[in-house]
């Protein structure tokens, strides 16, 4: 009881997805110490079922990759919706029956659970083989089943937050950034430009009259011209351009680095292709009016009063209200949110420690970069710590107050004497981290 208490309140604390899986994994791989965790998530168009978060020994064969629907352990409980218990693989007849594969054949012991919403089944957690060489048990499998009850409605939870942040971030008919969110990427381009002096270039593609487009061919066909905009312009820019619906026929382009001859060049080969697109999908004539504002260090007044617009309605929460449906949806976006995130490293010199969890000899390390989700450092000399180990590192950032971090993390990377490693205790928001970066 004591041990679901502490799950149940460490991952009710949690709003993200992802962070709720890794918060869910790292308690079972404590209580069981399993060699193989996986959580498979099922695609809800296909059935299939994708390897999204995986620990342990079988993590460089199976991360990432899908297995088919009603395949395997997993397809079994999707299928089923009841746990799978298979104590001895060698005595258990269904294992060679059914579930042996290259990637159970070396297993002595599994267990596998799934995660529901109401009847449906959108996930799957599977353990294989105790660390200790003990067989899993009837008892093991109830435990697990009560674990995987709590955490099914901490999922829930954080997947209503998400849905509902993203609901009133996007923009309902074209799925792209609303203007809230515009509002928020321009306001800290427009700090980057004041202070690194990069030219900057918002475009803004605007759809002439809209109404005379609703009344002439419909409302249903003005739409279809108003999505067919949203997917060219934000499939003709850079991945680190941002593109969103500013308004009922607006649309806007935030451009880092991107000096006046640039945007020309983009407003041409924009204009080209909306036409050619137009012609393809047989749409009614329409016209798009494509204005470039560039900001630079010395004159950012071409990016100021740009949202001075009418609102843009929502359509409410009804599209998000199927867990089972668009978790798959949503995590994925979640993960290549994190993803992007990875990218804006500091570098840094900061000198602190390591320690293994579970005892050994500590070492000195200088921390060279430092992210929301990890750290790089050099160890003093080489590392006694191999991949996918958890160790506490200890450093203190060089800001005004000397803050101290005091962190879990897992080693991901070794090269000599440089370790890659991901933060495992993961905060909803870390504030200290957060700060020091944004300087």
């Amino acid at each position: 009881m004591n041990i679901l208490h502490g799950i149940s309140k460490g991952l009710s604390q949690r709003t993200s997805i992802q962070q709720t899986l890794e918060g869910l994994c790292g308690h079972v791989e404590r209580y069981f110490t399993p060699t193989h965790l996986a959580f498979l998530l099922v695609e809800p168009n296909s059935g299939d079922m994708t390897f999204s978060l995986v620990r342990g020994a079988k993590e460089e064969m199976v991360s990432g990759k899908k297995l088919r629907k009603g395949k395997g352990i997993a397809g079994w409980v999707v299928e089923t919706g009841e746990p799978l218990l298979i104590e001895n693989t060698a005595t258990d007849p269904r294992f060679r029956a059914q579930f042996q594969s290259v990637k159970t054949q070396d297993t002595f012991s599994i267990m596998a659970v799934p995660l529901k919403s109401g009847e449906l089944v959108y996930g799957v957690l599977e353990l294989f083989d105790s660390a200790d060489k003990t067989l899993y048990t009837e008892d093991h499998l109830h435990s697990l089943s009560a674990i995987a009850d709590i955490t099914a409605v901490a999922i829930e939870r954080a997947y209503y937050f998400q849905a509902m942040r993203r609901m009133a971030e996007t923009d309902q008919l074209t799925g792209l950034p609303n203007r809230r969110i515009f509002e928020r990427y321009l306001e800290r381009e427009i700090e980057v430009c004041k202070r690194y002096g990069t030219p900057s270039t918002v475009m803004l593609p605007t759809l002439e009259n809209l109404r005379g487009l609703n009344e002439e061919h419909g409302v249903t066909t003005a739409d279809t011209i108003i999505q067919t905009l949203g997917t060219i312009i934000s499939e003709d820019v850079r991945k680190v351009d941002v593109t969103c619906r500013i308004g009922p026929n607006k649309f806007a382009v935030i451009m880092p680095n991107t000096a006046p001859r640039q945007a020309l060049e983009v407003r041409q080969r924009l204009a080209t292709k909306i036409e050619h697109q137009r012609l393809l999908h047989k749409l009614p004539p329409f016209t798009v009016s494509i204005e470039a504002r560039t900001g630079t260090q010395d004159d950012i007044t071409p990016l100021l009063g740009i949202t001075v617009l009418s609102n843009v309605g929502t359509q409410g929460f009804k599209k998000f209200r199927n867990v089972a449906a668009n978790i798959f949806q949503l995590l994925n976006e979640e993960k290549q949110s994190m993803e992007r995130r990875q990218f804006y490293r500091k570098s840094v010199q900061l000198a602190g420690s390591f320690s293994p969890l579970e005892g050994g000899p500590s070492g000195d390390m200088l921390v060279d970069n430092i992210s929301l989700n990890g750290i790089g450092f050099t160890a003093l000399l080489t590392p006694p710590v191999a991949k996918n180990d958890l160790i506490r590192v200890n450093f203190q950032l060089d800001d005004s107050r000397s803050t101290e971090i005091n962190r879990v993390v897992r080693v991901r990377y070794i090269k000599d004497r440089y370790v890659g490693c991901t933060f495992a205790d993961q905060k909803s928001y870390d504030g200290d981290l957060g700060f020091y970066l944004m300087r």
